[in-house]
C-alpha cells in the first residue's frame, strides 16, 4: 500500500488556514500572523510535510539555500575551533528558518574562481562569508560585483560595499582585557595578536596600544606585539619571541584562547608561573579556555548571537531590505590566569 505523501493542502486543512497562507509561511512568513504560523508549524510536524524546493524555486526564483563561504583553506575549519562553533550556530539558526546551507572553502585561487562561478549561477540565494586569518576583500568585492546578497562575519575593510556585517566590539574588548590586567597589578604588558590584515586584528591592536597610552605604562612606538595565526603552535612561538626580546614583561593579552594555551606551554617550559610571574588574558572563551591549566581568563565572543544575526541579516537582504552592520559586545570571563 502506498503511503500518502502530505501536500500543502493537507497542511492548510489541519492548520485551518488557506493554502495561500501556508505558501506565504513556507516562503518566508511575510503577512502571516503569529497564531497562523504556530498552527502551520504544528500541522507540518503532524503531517511530516516536506516542501518541494525545486517547484518553489521555479515559482519564487529562489534556491531556498545559502552558502557558508569560508574564505580560508579547508584545514582551518578543523584547526580553528571558532569556525566550527560559528558554523554550528549558523546551521542551527538556518534550520529554524527552514533554510538549507552549503559549506564552501577556498584553498587556492582556482577554487576561489570556481566558487564565484558556482555562486553566480544562482545555486544559492546568498552568502555568509567568514575569513578571520587573511584579507578577504577581493572575494567580497567579487560577490558584490556578481550581485549576490552577502553578509560578513567581520567589519569589511571597505565600508562602502553594500554588504551586511556582524562583528564583535574588538577595540573595546581589547581595552577591557588590558585594563583588567592593569587593575591586577600588571605594568609591562605585551600582546600576541592575530594575523595581520583582518579588521579584528587591527582593532584589538589599537585597543591594546590605546590602553597603554592612557595608562602611561609604555610607549606605543615600542610596544611588544607579536603576530600569530590563532593556532596553539603560533602562540608557543610568539611567547618565545616575546620572552627573548622583552624578558621584563609581566602580562600578555592574547588574541585567541588557542594561542594562549600555546603561550602557557612555553611559559611552563621556561619555569615561569601563571599567574604569579606572568598574567594572561585570552580571547574567545572556547573550550580550550576551560581545559587550560590553569583555566584561562578570557574575553567571551557570543557566537550564538553572531550566528543568529548573520542569518537574520542575510535573509532580510535576500527579501529586499538594505544591508546594515551589527556590533555585538563581549564579556570578560575571569578565571585563574590573572591574579
Amino acid at each position: 500500500m502506498n503511503q500518502h505523501k502530505a501536500t500543502i493542502h493537507d497542511v492548510a486543512r489541519i492548520a485551518g488556514v488557506s493554502r495561500a497562507t501556508v505558501s506565504r509561511y513556507l516562503n518566508g512568513g511575510k503577512w502571516v500572523s503569529e497564531d497562523a504560523a504556530a498552527k502551520i508549524k504544528v500541522a507540518i510536524e503532524q503531517t511530516h510535510y516536506v516542501a518541494n524546493t525545486h517547484a518553489r524555486a521555479l515559482v519564487t526564483g529562489r534556491a531556498g539555500s545559502v552558502a557558508f563561504l569560508l574564505g580560508e583553506p579547508q584545514k582551518l575549519l578543523f584547526e580553528d575551533p571558532n569556525f566550527a562553533t560559528l558554523l554550528r550556530a549558523v546551521a542551527d539558526e538556518l534550520g529554524k528558518r527552514g533554510t538549507s546551507f552549503l559549506l564552501m572553502t577556498t584553498d587556492n585561487k582556482d577554487e576561489e574562481r570556481r566558487n564565484i562561478a558556482y555562486l553566480q549561477a544562482g545555486h544559492v540565494d546568498g552568502v555568509i562569508q567568514v575569513a578571520w586569518h587573511q584579507d578577504s576583500s577581493k572575494m567580497l568585492a567579487a560577490l558584490v560585483k556578481a550581485g549576490i546578497p552577502t553578509v560578513v562575519a567581520e567589519q569589511p575593510s571597505d565600508e562602502t560595499l553594500p554588504v551586511g556585517y556582524v562583528h564583535v566590539e574588538d577595540y573595546g574588548s581589547a581595552r577591557k582585557a588590558c585594563e583588567y590586567l592593569l587593575s591586577r597589578g600588571a605594568r609591562r604588558l605585551a600582546m600576541i595578536a592575530g594575523p595581520e590584515g583582518p579588521s579584528g586584528t587591527r582593532d584589538r591592536v589599537h585597543g591594546f596600544l590605546d590602553t597603554l597610552a592612557a595608562a602611561g605604562v609604555g610607549s606605543s612606538d615600542a610596544a611588544p606585539i607579536v603576530h600569530g595565526d590563532y593556532s596553539s603552535a603560533s602562540g608557543e612561538r610568539a611567547m618565545s619571541e616575546l620572552l627573548d626580546f622583552h624578558p621584563d614583561i609581566d602580562a600578555v593579552f592574547i588574541s585567541s584562547d588557542a594561542m594562549a594555551v600555546g603561550a602557557m606551554k612555553t611559559l611552563r617550559a621556561r619555569g615561569i608561573a601563571v599567574p604569579d610571574d606572568m598574567q594572561i588574558v585570552g580571547f574567545d572563551d572556547s573550550s580550550a579556555a576551560m581545559l587550560a591549566d590553569p583555566p584561562l581568563t578570557t574575553v567571551r565572543q557570543p557566537f550564538d548571537q553572531i550566528g543568529k544575526h548573520l542569518v537574520d541579516q542575510l535573509l532580510r537582504i535576500i527579501a529586499g531590505e538594505q544591508p546594515i552592520g551589527v556590533t555585538l559586545p563581549c564579556e570578560l570571563v575571569v578565571r585563574d590566569t590573572t591574579r
